[in-house]
């Protein structure tokens, strides 16, 4: 009897940015000049808190919304481009490859 692995499909869509990456660990949520969110109705103000958490791959804090040249997305999830944020949370310093 031969054993076939299941051919996985990724089962969500998420930006392809710290929030969908391996090395991302949510932490909590701060005042971002630079939040994305646009909010549910006309009654609400608009959003100001962005989700951060520690990135293991850089040693560094970093809001969910960034993208750097070292994203690993988990393979369930099927990833979009977005376009990058003015700043991030903490400067980090990539690599480059030799």
């Amino acid at each position: 009897m031969n054993y076939q692995k299941p051919n996985v499909e990724p089962f969500m869509h998420s930006p392809k940015a710290c929030v969908s990456c391996q090395s991302y660990e949510h932490q909590s949520f701060d005042e971002d000049k630079h939040c994305p969110f646009q909010r549910h109705s006309g009654l609400q103000e608009n959003p100001t808190r962005t989700p951060y958490g520690q990135c293991s791959r850089h040693g560094v804090q970093v809001f969910a919304t960034q993208i750097c040249n070292a994203h690993a997305p988990d393979p369930h999830i099927e990833c979009f481009d977005v376009v990058n944020r003015p700043e991030p949370r903490e400067v980090i310093q990539e690599g480059m490859e030799v």
